[in-house]
């Protein structure tokens, strides 16, 4: 039986077979190309098993230990399948920071790695591709997003990597965008809940002001440089788009009035500059 059989009629599966070796067999195939069997069904089983107590902590520390490995696999490469592996292996290990919340089985030395490592991932994943033709999802950016919120709300998050996590989201909007479209899929608005996250953690709206000052200058110092070029251009939109989507999150939670206006500041200069 294939492993598609086997995971379409799960819980049959799970009667019948040996779990360990099926966890194997989908860590195999996390990065699969054929959309179906990676997203719909390899993901949504890690969900299910992971999430309703089918795995010891034994198995689900298997699960991380390999995610976390395939995180940084040929990462900085662009274009190529492999791309699959980590985006989705972000997406398990949100899952399993999750039930760590609930049931608390991960150490603290492993869960200070998988926080760094969350941010490590996003920090240096190049290929930003969001739904490729014939393979499915990638949604890189967007998942790592998702992975990074998970870990910045997880309990032992360390304030002290605000700031890391902070300029890891901005560093995402300027992403070498060049070959690739700019953010076309709501990966800004997976950024903006990592945002959040920390706000909800405590960093103060001070502090959001001056960094939300400092995407504005980095694009103008690309302007500066660059002019109308196509990457400033595409750039320029992962950026609009993300503090757009930003302010209308604080408006719907009725939060920060200051940030809100220095936000529509910033948006306003940007519209008299390239349109007026």
């Amino acid at each position: 039986m294939t492993l598609k059989s086997e995971l379409s009629n799960l819980e049959k599966t799970l009667q019948s077979s040996n779990i360990d070796d099926l966890i194997e067999r989908m860590l195999n195939n996390i990065g699969s190309i054929d959309g179906e069997l990676r997203d719909n069904l390899i993901y949504t089983s890690f969900g299910k098993l992971i999430l309703e107590d089918y795995l010891t902590i034994k198995q689900m520390n298997h699960i991380l230990e390999v995610c976390l490995h395939n995180l940084l696999l040929n990462i900085g490469q662009k274009g190529n399948d492999s791309v699959f592996t980590r985006s989705f292996s972000s997406l398990v290990i949100v899952l399993v920071l999750k039930k760590d919340r609930e049931k608390h089985f991960l150490s603290d030395e492993i869960l200070k790695q998988t926080i760094v490592d969350s941010i490590k991932y996003l920090k240096l994943e190049e290929d930003i591709r969001g739904y490729v033709t014939g393979k499915g999802w990638a949604h890189s950016i967007a998942h790592g997003a998702d992975l990074l919120t998970e870990a910045i709300s997880h309990p032992k998050f360390n304030i002290n990597l605000s700031d890391l996590c902070l300029e890891t989201v901005k560093l995402c909007l300027f992403k070498d965008c060049t070959i690739e479209f700019p953010f076309v899929d709501e990966e800004e608005e997976r950024l903006i809940f990592a945002v959040e996250a920390l706000q909800e953690k405590g960093v103060t709206e001070s502090k959001m002001e001056t960094w939300v000052m400092k995407i504005s200058d980095e694009l103008n110092n690309l302007f500066e440089e660059d002019g109308y070029s196509l990457e400033f251009f595409r750039k320029k939109s992962n950026v609009i788009n993300f503090l757009r989507g930003y302010y209308f999150r604080l408006l719907y939670k009725n939060n920060c009035l200051k940030l809100r206006g220095k936000i529509t500041c910033i948006l306003e200069q940007w519209h008299k500059k390239i349109y007026n």
